[in-house]
This record gives C-alpha cells, sequence and structure tokens, in this order.
C-alpha cells in the first residue's frame, strides 16, 4: 500500500516552485515500463504545456482535476484554436480524456491546480507527444 499525504503534495507544490516549467510531477507507477502510469502533477498559474498530440493507438490519456482550474484547448493541425473551456474547481468538467490525436493544450489558470494523469504504458520519452 501507498499513502499520499498533504506533505507530499505539499512539496510537490514546493519543487513546482523552483521549476521554469511551474509544474512538477510525482510518479505512482513504479517503473516507465509499467502497463498503467499513473502521477500527480502540481501546477502553478502560468504554466502552460504547448499544443501537443500523441501519436501512437495506446497513447490516450486522462486528467482528474483534484483541485484548482485547468484552461484546456482543442486545437486544429495547424494549430487554430477549436475550442477552449474550463476543467476543476467549480467548472461542469472536472475530468478529461484524450484520445490519441487529439491536439491539446493545457493551462494552469487558478493559483495552484493538483490533477491525477492516468495513461497507458509503457511511457517512452521518445515518442511521448508531438508538438505542433
Amino acid at each position: 500500500m501507498r499513502e499520499i499525504t498533504q506533505a507530499d503534495i505539499k512539496t510537490l507544490f514546493e519543487q513546482a516552485s523552483s521549476s521554469p516549467r511551474k509544474r512538477a510531477h510525482l510518479n505512482l507507477h513504479a517503473s516507465f515500463n509499467d502497463k498503467v502510469q499513473r502521477l500527480y502533477i502540481a501546477l502553478l498559474k502560468g504554466s502552460y504545456v504547448e499544443p501537443h498530440y500523441h501519436a501512437l493507438a495506446h497513447q490516450w490519456e486522462m486528467f482528474i482535476v483534484q483541485s484548482g482550474v485547468l484552461k484546456v484547448t482543442l486545437h486544429n493541425k495547424d494549430g487554430s484554436v477549436i475550442r477552449s473551456f474550463l476543467v476543476g474547481g467549480a467548472q461542469d468538467i472536472q475530468c478529461i480524456e484524450f484520445k490519441p490525436g487529439d491536439i491539446h493544450s493545457v493551462e494552469c489558470v487558478s493559483e495552484q491546480t493538483l490533477i491525477l494523469e492516468i495513461k497507458e504504458g509503457p511511457f517512452f520519452s521518445e515518442n511521448a507527444k508531438v508538438l505542433i
């Protein structure tokens, strides 16, 4: 059994505050070879994940917002915006699942946001995402 405590989450946000990307990860899976990849991501206001997609057939991903608010934007292949919406907090949407090929970007719009990301493994950094 593994417990994730408030102290663990506080440490994660402290790590995010010293990161140029304004975010930090806490992997819950034992290995990048695990069939299910699970991680907490702490984001600070202004943290931005540029438009990208996942090209491999098994590369779906799910974000469950546990606190705070994310702005999610869906894009066309040319980078133009299809639509943007908020996820988490008092919003109607609390969780988002992207299919392989969904071009998306994510921005933290609250002071802090904590998400649980779940995706199929294994994870290989060289084919993790395709930037547009």
